[in-house]
């Protein structure tokens, strides 16, 4: 069993139920786009997506957070395809299938962490959208939630270094305090890194 297998293997959310803020400011409208979540956990921000009408699909490393994924969106009457993968590897998904791709807090090692954004981004089709919310490094300073290794946090540099060598535009990349409520592991003031990217 791997790390988040052992993490999502209990009956609560760990993460909460409720999606991401970042993700509902950005979609809160109803909608009929073919969305892929990256690092999708427990299935928080795919429920809600498909509940706005959305055709959302879910790769994750757990084979846990899949069936916790498949309940939450059963619980809300909707459906989500969720696959196991690990988004680390490259070409693991399909090329220009998707209108959005979304990633929040998708922490994995740091040898993975470029071919993460190449996924995220190819899996989009031109003129598709990719949105996320990352822990940045000063995120340690808080403690409130995400990776403890340095490693496996973001900056905003380090992004861009990513996004130059993919076809994508920046429309919004910012590092803000804010403050997050979601389940039992994300609580309190953090540093987060959201972005807004347009593909090519």
């Amino acid at each position: 069993m791997n790390h988040w297998d052992e993490k999502f293997k209990h009956e609560d959310y760990i993460y909460g139920v409720e999606p991401n803020e970042w993700i509902r400011s950005v979609f809160n409208d109803r909608g009929d786009s073919k969305i892929a979540l990256l690092a999708e956990g427990e299935g928080r921000n795919a429920a809600y997506l498909a509940t706005l009408g959305h055709k959302v699909t879910t790769y994750d490393f757990s084979k846990e957070g899949i069936e916790k994924t498949k309940r939450l969106a059963g619980s809300k009457g909707v459906e989500v395809d969720a696959n196991l993968q690990d988004i680390t590897i490259k070409d693991a998904l399909p090329s220009n299938v998707y209108d959005v791709g979304i990633s929040v807090f998708g922490h994995v090692p740091a040898e993975g962490k470029e071919t993460m954004f190449s996924n995220l981004v190819n899996c989009v089709k031109p003129g598709g959208t990719v949105v996320f919310e990352l822990y940045s490094i000063q995120q340690l300073e808080f403690g409130t939630g995400g990776p403890q290794n340095l490693d496996m946090l973001f900056s905003v540099d380090e992004i861009e270094g990513y996004l130059r060598n993919l076809s994508a535009d920046v429309i919004e990349l910012k590092e803000i305090i804010t403050m997050r409520h979601e389940g039992k592991m994300h609580n309190g003031k953090s540093a987060v890194i959201q972005g807004k990217i347009l593909k090519r």
